[in-house]
């Protein structure tokens, strides 16, 4: 006995069609909104993990620089004992740059907490370079008789605080893993050894 067969009405064809192309329709909307919604919640991830940065109160635009994130300008200056630290050899850690100077009261006060910074990040990627604006080595070695847990530089010229917008001091930037300058801190803070701050620290170096 022969198989009956069912024919397909052109009502139902029009609706197959028509179901056909909203599928396409929302696969396609899914793929195009799908990079963005996982890109936002990335940025909502990282903006979560470096929340504790806020209790330095940085600042979102720089003079020259303009609105951060930015790349950070390179330069290499050299240590007490000659040895030259070049800004974009320390990719891949997160740099902290302060530029101060001794005759500076305000830098003065924040220093105490620079050096335990670097004391309890030195088993890990960072860099605290602190750039003395100086008139000579002779100042800034009086100023630490027993050393610097900070990579410790000299920048007599002020030519490297010019490029990255500072007149007055102390101010600092916070550099991540890929060179981009994620926070501007004007004047001193005495929270840089906290532990929200050490936090923010492990976030750019998880990133």
């Amino acid at each position: 006995m022969p198989t009956p067969t069912t024919s397909i009405t052109p009502r139902q064809l029009a609706a197959y069609g028509v179901s056909g192309l909203v599928t396409c329709a929302l696969v396609g909307y899914f793929a195009w909104a799908l990079p963005d919604a996982l890109q936002r919640g990335r940025e909502g991830v990282r903006r979560t993990r470096e929340a504790p940065c806020q209790v330095l109160r940085p600042t979102a635009q720089n003079p020259v620089l303009g609105r951060l994130p930015q790349p950070a300008p390179d330069f290499a200056l050299k240590t007490y004992d000659g040895q030259e630290v070049k800004l974009s050899s320390l990719r891949g850690r997160v740099v902290l740059v302060n530029f101060w100077a001794t005759w500076c009261p305000t830098c003065v006060v924040e220093e105490p907490s620079l050096e335990r910074l670097a004391t309890q990040m030195k088993n890990k990627p960072f860099s605290l370079l602190a750039v003395s604006v100086d008139e000579n080595w002779d100042l800034v070695r009086q100023h630490f008789p027993k050393g610097s847990a900070m990579t410790v530089l000299l920048d007599k010229d002020k030519k490297v605080p010019k490029d990255y917008g500072t007149e007055k001091f102390p101010e600092s930037f916070l550099i991540d893993r890929d060179g981009n300058i994620r926070y501007f801190i004007v004047s001193e803070r005495q929270l840089w050894h906290t532990q929200e701050v050490r936090s923010c620290i492990d976030a750019l170096i998880e990133d």
